[in-house]
């Protein structure tokens, strides 16, 4: 547990990236940034668009979702915030530095 408190204490950088599942050679969407006190990704409206809470149902961005865009593939995941940000806690637990958004159903 020691060790977990250690790992948040300092900033983390994951690297988002597509890979249309290993169809295509990897594409960086954007880097997560995290530390216990703090979350964000860079280059917002570029590869993703953070969730819009009055965003019109025809437009590019959700409500309640990150939206990722991958300009090598038609591959556009909705991720909800709760779940983007657990996810990639997990991948930080397990020492990745690196999450491939195409492997996600």
């Amino acid at each position: 547990m020691e060790q977990d408190e250690d790992l948040w204490s300092k900033l983390i950088f994951v690297s988002i990236v597509c890979t249309d599942r290993g169809q295509h050679r990897r594409t960086r969407l954007t880097t997560a940034r995290m530390r216990r006190s703090e979350r964000g990704m860079n280059w917002p409206l570029e590869r993703f668009a953070p969730p819009v809470p009055d965003a019109k149902p025809q437009s590019f961005v959700c409500r309640e979702a990150y939206t990722f865009v991958c300009p090598r593939c038609t591959r556009t995941p909705q991720v909800k915030t709760d779940k983007w940000w657990m996810l990639l806690e997990a991948v930080v637990m397990d020492h990745q530095k690196e999450f491939d958004i195409s492997l996600l159903p």
